[in-house]
């Protein structure tokens, strides 16, 4: 009995000493694990560190506008010679659409990619999405028929070509062998896919159908060999023709890609634009887009004196594309949020000196009542749109803040007479030569065109139906 009570104590006296060291280990774990944490906030707040370190060192850059090109260590150059863009009389639309019906015993099968517009209705002012709606509804005027791409059908590396388009066009492919009509494609996306990764798809394509395929390209710059490449082959070897909102500088690009393949088919001023002269306008310069100074040096210089001189300047930043631009009502991005808002402001910077690219706010700032000014390097191709210096839009030297300072001070100072003068006249223009559904029209002869040409058997004929459009001085 003495034993069992002996051992009996000695186990409860265990029990309760191994508690009270677990009460004590515990208090010390507390310790330990307040001084663990922070010993791991700081090793966190050390890499962090270390990342920012490395990011603003060694940040991978965007492509440079010299090295996205094929001769970096050379200067660009500009061909205008060989580009025109027609007054839109002079497409005579109404001739070459009774042509078409005259020559054509079948309806040939146009398929246009983003018929409706697509994703381009996130674009900022709905350019390129109003072009090709504006081009269906052409065609239901011109009782001609314009398809899009089917939606049901996935158009990846797996398609295929054939059935794709045949499919597309409500074709029987065995009846189609037997009695070919012609299929024009015009595809608006051209980087949706490595285009030479399907070398084979595209000669049997081509082997097979009465096809030709037209492309659409808006900047011309790539950002990888892989894009390069694509492009490359589709401009050289599958294209019939290429509509260019910047030829003139194409084949500083690509390589052994003919002018007499390229049309010109600038941006444009949206319909959603304001027809009209805001007279109250507040006297400053309107600066909007994105802020990346190799590309664009002059505004970003502009961008900087919105922080800092608010008597000269007012900035709207680049809204990207998605759904916040459509949707959000708290900013003044999309249609006409986005022309109401630019249309307080007398003047608009318009320019991209890196590339000189004629870009859209060349066509959307006058378009709404704004007098344009841009740099020096856009003259000649203004005038190419029969736009003109010191009548139609102004210029500035911007090579650095302060002289981008007094050049702002020296446009207040122009007299009001002269800048609505400037303001009237680059909107007329606008308004006769250079909407979206002068582009719609375009696009719509050139689409006939290429139609004609794949039912002509005569090389006068084929001739015609080339320049047709394009080289208006020439018919």
């Amino acid at each position: 009995m003495r034993i069992t009570l002996i051992k009996t104590t000695i186990k409860y006296s265990m029990i309760i000493y191994w508690h009270a060291i677990r009460r004590h280990i515990r208090y010390r774990l507390n310790s330990f694990r307040i001084m663990r944490l922070l010993f791991l906030l700081t090793c966190c707040l050390f890499i962090f560190v270390q990342y920012l370190l490395t990011k603003l060192f060694y940040w991978e850059k965007k492509p440079s506008p010299l090295l996205t090109r094929l001769y970096p260590d050379m200067p660009m150059t500009i061909d205008l010679r060989s580009y025109s863009v027609c007054h839109p009389k002079k497409l005579y639309l109404d001739t070459i659409t009774s042509y078409y019906h005259q020559y054509s015993k079948q309806q040939t099968c146009f398929l246009i990619e983003h018929l409706n517009g697509g994703p381009w209705w996130s674009y900022v002012t709905h350019e390129f999405a109003e072009v090709l709606t504006n081009l269906k509804e052409i065609g239901i005027q011109s009782n001609i028929i314009y398809r899009s791409f089917p939606q049901n059908i996935k158009f990846d590396y797996k398609t295929n070509f054939t059935k794709y388009f045949l499919n597309a066009c409500n074709l029987d492919e065995n009846l189609y062998m037997q009695n070919k009509i012609p299929i024009v494609i015009l595809l608006w996306d051209i980087d949706r896919l490595l285009w030479n990764e399907m070398h084979h798809q595209w000669i049997y394509l081509l082997e097979k159908l009465q096809i030709r395929v037209l492309v659409f390209i808006d900047d011309l710059h790539f950002t990888t060999k892989e894009s390069f490449l694509s492009r490359q082959y589709l401009f050289q070897f599958i294209s019939s023709e290429i509509f260019s909102t910047y030829p003139y500088i194409f084949h500083n690009y690509y390589y052994s890609i003919s002018s007499s393949k390229i049309t010109w088919l600038p941006h444009a001023a949206s319909s959603l634009s304001y027809r009209s002269i805001n007279r109250s306008a507040d006297n400053l310069l309107f600066i909007s887009g994105a802020q990346i100074f190799e590309w664009y040096p002059c505004r970003s210089r502009a961008f900087h004196l919105c922080r800092s001189r608010k008597d000269l300047t007012a900035c709207l930043k680049h809204p990207g594309y998605g759904e916040t631009m459509k949707n959000d009502s708290s900013f003044f991005y999309g249609g006409r949020r986005y022309f109401s808002y630019m249309r307080q402001y007398v003047f608009g910077l318009g320019t991209c000196q890196s590339v000189h690219y004629a870009i859209a706010k060349l066509f959307e700032l006058p378009a709404n009542g704004l007098a344009l000014v841009t740099t020096n390097d856009l003259v000649p191709i203004l005038e190419r749109l029969n736009l003109y210096h010191n009548e139609h839009f102004l210029t500035i030297q911007c090579l650095s803040v302060n002289r981008l300072i007094k050049e702002i001070k020296r446009l207040q100072n122009i007299s009001q007479d002269k800048i609505d003068n400037i303001r009237i006249k680059s909107q007329k223009v606008i308004y006769e030569r250079h909407t979206t559904q002068h582009r719609a029209q375009l696009l719509h002869v050139r689409l006939l065109a290429q139609a004609l040409i794949a039912m002509s058997s005569s090389d006068e004929e084929r001739t015609q139906w080339k320049q047709w459009g394009r080289y208006c001085d020439q018919y």
